[in-house]
């Protein structure tokens, strides 16, 4: 399996990291998007399929976009942002006349379902220009549109069949959507975090290379697990606009690397006994370990993930990527897992 992740230096720079590791049966393999010309793809491994809209690669990032989003049982949602967050309503206007029109929540977000979102998605694919007035207008590039859901037709297997976007035929629809992996994440108990000796940080700063001159806040946040486990985020160094952590466990009296069952790795797979790095990690009280790796300040691409603590390793729960710098509202869903909760231990 191939793992591929950015590498963001102390400058900002972006460069595209590749590392060969070997899968283990059982552990998640989130998709991988494709683009097709300003448009990009992925259909998760619940069968959930997205398609967001890009800027075209001579022209500046998009102000407004849209998301289009079919899952599994058929339903269709399509997503519009204004990104100034200063539009009061989204129209949009294919080959000169209004395909769908809808208020604005908080000046930037409108979300169309149902026959209007099924009508909106087939009139992009047939369409031949289209713009997003916010009420600005903003170019809407359908470079790609049409190849990106049918796609989406052929990855849920709808292609030939009455339900398709794109690729309709008369068959009957028939395919069995699959399920979602089950995971079990242990509530956190309440209480503070038990405090971590100084004197152990320190030495786990040498250990794992994250001296407190790296750059960026020092900091070592705990957050309790269960009853013996608390999870440790030790500050590791910071870019233009990624934070950097090492995730630690701190049990029975010992500081250890944490272990999970995937991980985009920020860079080079770790060697045995190392640590992995989370970028902009964050811990949530409902107990879930999240990080999002920005490819540049903008936040319109990079790798997102969260985990839940099982007892004895984190698990991936959601991912989420966005390969293309090029303005795109949100990144696409690669992997889902349906999380399980049980008491604290």
């Amino acid at each position: 399996m191939i793992r591929t992740a950015l590498l963001v230096l102390s400058t900002g720079f972006v460069a595209p990291v590749v590392a060969a590791t070997a899968a283990v049966p059982g552990d998640p393999v989130p998709a991988k998007p494709r683009l097709f010309r300003d448009w990009m793809v992925a259909c998760d491994n619940g069968g959930r399929c997205e398609a967001a809209s890009l800027s075209s690669r001579d022209s500046m990032p998009q102000d407004a976009g849209l998301l289009i989003r079919r899952d599994s049982d058929g339903q269709v949602t399509v997503r519009v942002k204004d990104q100034t967050g200063q539009g009061q309503r989204a129209v949009v206007r294919i080959d000169g006349r209004v395909a769908a029109t809808i208020p604005l929540i908080r000046g930037s977000d409108g979300e169309w379902r149902g026959r209007t979102a099924l009508a909106l998605a087939s009139a992009l694919a047939r369409g031949r220009k289209a713009v997003i007035l916010t009420p600005a207008a903003n170019a809407l590039s359908l470079n790609g549109a049409g190849a990106a859901l049918r796609y989406m037709d052929e990855r849920q297997k709808r292609a030939g069949t009455r339900t398709a976007l794109v690729a309709r035929g008369a068959a009957a629809y028939r395919a069995t959507p699959p399920a979602l992996p089950v995971v079990r994440v242990v509530t956190p108990p309440p209480g503070a975090a038990p405090a971590v000796p100084g004197g152990r940080i320190v030495a786990a700063r040498r250990l794992y290379q994250c001296p407190a001159d790296a750059g960026g806040p020092v900091s070592a946040e705990t957050y309790r697990l269960d009853g013996r486990s608390t999870l440790v985020l030790l500050s590791c160094g910071a870019g233009a606009y990624n934070f950097m952590v090492k995730p630690l466990i701190w049990r029975d009296s010992r500081l250890s690397p944490a272990r999970f069952d995937f991980a985009f790795d920020f860079a080079e797979e770790p060697a045995p006994g190392s640590a992995r790095t989370l970028v902009n990690g964050d811990w949530s009280r409902d107990g879930r370990l999240s990080s999002w790796a920005k490819g540049r300040g903008l936040g319109d691409c990079g790798d997102a993930q969260s985990f839940g603590w099982d007892g004895t390793r984190f698990r991936l729960l959601d991912a989420a990527r966005m390969t293309e710098c090029r303005g795109a509202i949100d990144t696409l869903t690669v992997w889902r897992a349906r999380p399980v909760p049980v008491g604290p231990r």
